[in-house]
């Protein structure tokens, strides 16, 4: 749950769904291969959101995941996910997501470079809210492993909508540090820089930010993580300038190899500025927290269970939203 990454974008564009995240994240050991991994499952789900009311819906969701080795030290690794929502009540509705990643990994003693590339969207829109969209997005990152990792990497995404006018390209530059003193710490440092433009409305923005991070384990059986961030957004449309400060908190606990359980929160404060504007600065607080917990007979059969809320509050009413979420299900590894 990589909920931080949605922060900096501007108010009244997006609905931040922050209950439905996929995060890939690469390490920083030698490069392997591994056996593809098929993963499917079938939900049952209820969402409450502000504007929409209840909704009752049925979810098939597959995840498809291969890394090959090309050389010793090279490695390729392709994702793929499919998710399929059907309403029950009040109507039926069909809703979907798809995202296809790869990456490709080279390392020489202690240095690694990665490219990554993928696409996601949705054709008929998603159950949580969000119009049809398309989203390609690409990374291109250099890292030294030392005594401390130093990681630079230059990222973007372009945000294509068939049916509005918010095309949106964005670009970002990041320079890090990581320290995994022991198995049972680490610390991050990121310094990050980006651009975005709104291609069909002329609207420029830069942001820039910091965020500092630690996690570890507690025992055998306690996953721990905590994040931070603050950062400016400087916008041409003036109402959308904003200071921001976040932070997210994310622990995962399996007291036995058949139970898992997860929990991540967050909060997001942006006070949003204008030069010569009024004295009293528009505010906005956003704050969620979710919940997982699967169980397995013989780690191929999964059960699992997952609740989720998110609230926004705001000085300008218009700008608030809350929504809740809870979902039940089957899933099975091939």
């Amino acid at each position: 749950m990589d909920l931080l990454n949605k922060m900096p974008f501007p108010r009244r564009r997006w609905r931040i769904w922050v209950c439905s995240l996929v995060v890939l994240l690469a390490g920083v050991s030698p490069a392997r291969g591994y056996a593809p991994t098929l993963l499917l499952g079938v939900y049952g789900q209820e969402i409450l959101t502000e504007d929409q009311g209840w909704q009752t819906a049925v979810r098939a969701a597959g995840l498809l995941s291969w890394r090959t080795l090309l050389a010793e030290n090279a490695s390729l690794a392709m994702y793929a996910s499919s998710a399929v929502d059907r309403t029950l009540l009040d109507g039926s509705w069909f809703y979907d997501y798809h995202s296809f990643s790869c990456d490709l990994l080279l390392r020489s003693g202690a240095t690694r470079f990665i490219l990554d590339g993928g696409i996601n969207g949705s054709v008929q829109g998603t159950l949580e809210g969000q119009a049809p969209y398309l989203r390609p997005d690409w990374t291109v990152a250099y890292e030294h492993v030392g005594d401390l990792l130093f990681r630079t990497s230059y990222s973007g995404y372009y945000l294509y909508f068939p049916d509005t006018d918010e095309d949106a390209l964005s670009q970002e530059l990041t320079v890090g540090l990581a320290w995994d003193p022991s198995i049972r710490i680490r610390y991050g440092l990121d310094l990050l820089a980006g651009w975005e433009t709104w291609t069909e409305t002329t609207r420029d923005d830069l942001l820039g930010s910091l965020e500092a991070s630690a996690g570890g384990l507690i025992g055998y059986f306690h996953d721990w993580s905590l994040t931070a961030r603050a950062g400016l957004r400087l916008s041409e449309d003036a109402e959308e300038s904003n200071l921001f400060f976040g932070a997210q908190g994310d622990w995962a606990w399996s007291p036995h190899r058949q139970i898992s359980l997860e929990t991540g929160v967050f909060l997001l404060e942006e006070i949003y500025y204008q030069v010569d504007g009024p004295p009293e600065l528009p505010r906005a607080l956003s704050a969620g927290v979710e919940m997982r917990g699967d169980w397995t007979p013989n780690d191929r059969l999964f059960l699992v269970a997952e609740l989720a809320a998110s609230r926004r509050f705001a000085t300008d009413p218009a700008d608030e939203w809350w929504n809740v979420l809870s979902r039940v299900g089957l899933e099975f590894n091939f």
